[in-house]
């Protein structure tokens, strides 16, 4: 879109001169942008550390054409969180989308996402994109935070996650928190249960709604439950196909697309389609990620048969580690420590592939985050940069013409909690626990990993490299000196 300006006579030869490339190749105009978000992946489980049994042919071909970032971060080790980062460039603990006591959304939820965010989708919106989302949402299902509340013209997927809507003995995923004070209490009698089911999947278990939701022209809504409990054996197949079919009446219109395929899978309970199973020789996970990979090439197909591949921006990421507590039915840290649900690297460290027009092939170890996402796309699409989205860096040109990245930390939280900090290959950690707050450990002084060296943290080198301490310490300070944090949206659920 071009702004109105008092044009310098060299403005508008530049102007005029982009106008002319345009008209010859109106593709280049306004590209197109698809994530594919996929749910509790491990690090180890695509890319340079992939199992050679696990075949993903799609994957393969995106790694071998794209650009991968080994040093790619989600902004909390649980869903919610990464989610509401991802889309509005804030991280959670400045939008509120986190949690102390409750981590994630759960059904029956009176808050959400909140409308004083501006998500990514809303300002593509507002630059004539059509703009869909297919899969699991997990910011709220109450009907203010569905996702056409938030920028998506199109929602076809689950509310949750899909190992939430159980009941056992009257016990239920929507009131195991009313009574604080009962919690503990009530988890001890159902989690042995819920981890059996896990185990052994079935999809009468798991009450979870498919749901269809759209925005009408004149700004109202149409919200359907289109099966309940989900067919999850269908949903990968189901979310490919809604992503396709989004795909070509957008190309058949001629117009620019914003798509998030944000998979319900690998989150356990691990369900696929009938023609992927036993197809891996990995097992009932590798059938999963094997099916993931056949949708990743069914989107890629698309883009190719609609002529629109090479005008097409695509990132393959996940929302946080795995989950290593059901052994063969998650996926593979490789040599991260731990996986979700702590702030060791193998819980929020995510591999992650660009591809896209202009974009060098390979692979960086330059630091960058999902919060980034937002910016660096709206920077693809010659769209100015937000500065509503305070966490997020341009990325472009490190994508585009090599080089570093300009983010130069990362901070890990848990809920509001600031547990360690990253400064180029030096990290610091101040707090460390078992996933989801067991066995907490308060370092003081805090331990320094050279992660260049000790890509596993297995050593403490704070005493042979104290100025590595204080620099990330400085850096720590600087970045919470401005930072405001909003008050938790998770525990008012």
């Amino acid at each position: 879109m071009i702004r109105q300006h008092l044009f310098s006579t060299r403005t508008l030869m530049i102007v005029v001169m982009c106008g002319l490339i345009q008209a010859c190749n109106p593709k280049n105009v306004a590209p197109n942008f698809i994530i594919i978000y996929v749910d509790d992946l491990g690090y180890a489980d695509l890319g340079i550390y992939a199992d050679p049994k696990l075949k993903t042919p799609a994957i393969d071909q995106l790694v071998a054409s794209g650009q991968s970032w080994t040093d790619f971060y989600a902004t909390s080790s649980v869903c919610s969180p990464s989610r509401g980062a991802l889309l509005t460039g804030n991280l959670p603990v400045r939008s509120g989308l986190y949690g102390d006591q409750i981590s994630v959304f759960w059904p029956g939820s009176k808050t959400g996402i909140s409308p004083e965010q501006t998500t990514l989708p809303e300002v593509f919106q507002q630059h004539q994109y059509t703009t869909g989302i297919f899969g699991k949402w997990h910011l709220g299902d109450a009907d203010h935070a569905l996702p056409t509340r938030h920028g998506f013209d199109e929602w076809v997927g689950t509310p949750y996650s899909n190992d939430m809507d159980w009941n056992v003995d009257d016990i239920t995923s929507a009131n195991i928190f009313l009574d604080p004070a009962l919690t503990a209490a009530k988890w001890d009698k159902v989690g042995p249960i819920l981890n059996h089911r896990i185990l052994h999947p079935k999809v009468a278990d798991w009450q979870v709604p498919l749901e269809r939701s759209r925005r009408a022209k004149d700004g109202s809504y149409e919200d359907a439950v289109i099966e309940r409990p989900a067919d999850q054996t269908k949903l990968t197949q189901r979310y490919t196909q809604e992503s396709i079919n989004f795909i070509q009446r957008a190309a058949d219109a001629k117009k620019p697309f914003f798509l998030l395929l944000s998979h319900s899978m690998p989150h356990v309970p691990l369900f696929r389609s009938k023609s992927f199973v036993n197809k891996s020789a990995t097992g009932l996970y590798g059938d999963v990620m094997e099916e993931i990979d056949w949708s990743l090439g069914s989107i890629m197909a698309t883009l190719r048969e609609q002529g629109i591949a090479e005008n097409t921006y695509l990132v393959f990421t996940s929302d946080n580690g795995p989950w290593l507590r059901y052994n063969d039915h998650g996926g593979s840290a490789g040599p991260l420590r731990e996986g979700k649900g702590t702030t060791f690297e193998g819980g929020v460290r995510v591999m992650t592939i660009f591809a896209g027009p202009n974009i060098q092939s390979g692979s960086v170890n330059a630091l960058g985050m999902q919060t980034d996402i937002y910016n660096t796309f709206l920077s693809l699409a010659a769209i100015t940069p937000s500065t509503e989205a305070l966490d997020s860096y341009d990325l472009s040109q490190t994508l585009t013409k090599g080089g570093d990245s300009p983010r130069r930390f990362v901070p890990y939280y848990s809920g509001s909690e600031l547990r360690a900090f990253r400064v180029g290959t030096k990290k610091l950690h101040f707090v460390t626990s078992a996933p989801f707050g067991a066995e907490r450990v308060v370092h003081e002084p805090p331990q320094l990993i050279d992660l260049d060296n000790d890509i596993g943290e297995a050593q403490d080198v704070a005493l042979e490299q104290p100025e590595a301490v204080a620099l990330v310490q400085r850096e720590k300070m600087l970045f919470l000196k401005d930072l405001q944090v909003k008050a938790s949206i998770l525990d008012r659920q």
